[in-house]
């Protein structure tokens, strides 16, 4: 489709419809665009599966490590133990959301993680079992001072070591 405009001065120009049927400029700039729209967005499908695992990990390892600072804080005087049992069972939730994560991360990230957990894992058994098994009212205050301790050490021990930056 072609329009004919006239000036001023009584001369007529011809110019060219970008539509019209004939021209293939808008297509190929039609096609430009869509290109150039969709290399973007190929990049933004979302995080890996490895990716996610890996923070996951990293998220519920710093969540343990907030956890073990907070019984930290109790003391035998003002600790219930409804509030170490809170913590514990969060602790332990965030060992099985590390488990749970675990089969999507790279092979040797993966073996890192799943030795750290089982030893992070068997030291707060054992860390809980002794707590409970020999606990005594005249020493509850040196026993689980003695206990967080141990928890402290097995989390730099054991699940410190793994990378998450």
């Amino acid at each position: 489709m072609r329009r004919v405009a006239k000036s001023g001065r009584g001369t007529s120009s011809i110019t060219a419809s970008p539509f019209a049927v004939g021209s293939r400029k808008p297509i190929a700039s039609l096609a430009v665009l869509l290109v150039s729209l969709t290399i973007p967005l190929t990049g933004c499908g979302g995080e890996s599966k490895q990716e996610q695992a890996k923070k996951s990990v990293c998220s519920a390892r710093s969540d343990i490590k907030s956890r073990i600072a907070t019984l930290q804080t109790l003391t035998p005087s003002i600790a219930t133990l409804p509030q170490v049992k809170t913590e514990a069972t969060a602790i332990a939730d965030d060992l099985k959301r590390i488990q749970g994560a675990q089969g999507d991360l790279e092979p040797a990230r993966k073996q890192q993680v799943q030795q750290a957990t089982q030893t992070f894992e068997q030291q707060l058994k054992a860390v809980l079992s002794d707590l409970t098994t020999n606990f005594s009212i005249s020493g509850a205050g040196a026993q689980l001072e003695s206990a967080l301790k141990q928890l402290a050490s097995s989390y730099t021990q054991a699940l410190q070591p793994i990378a998450c930056s």
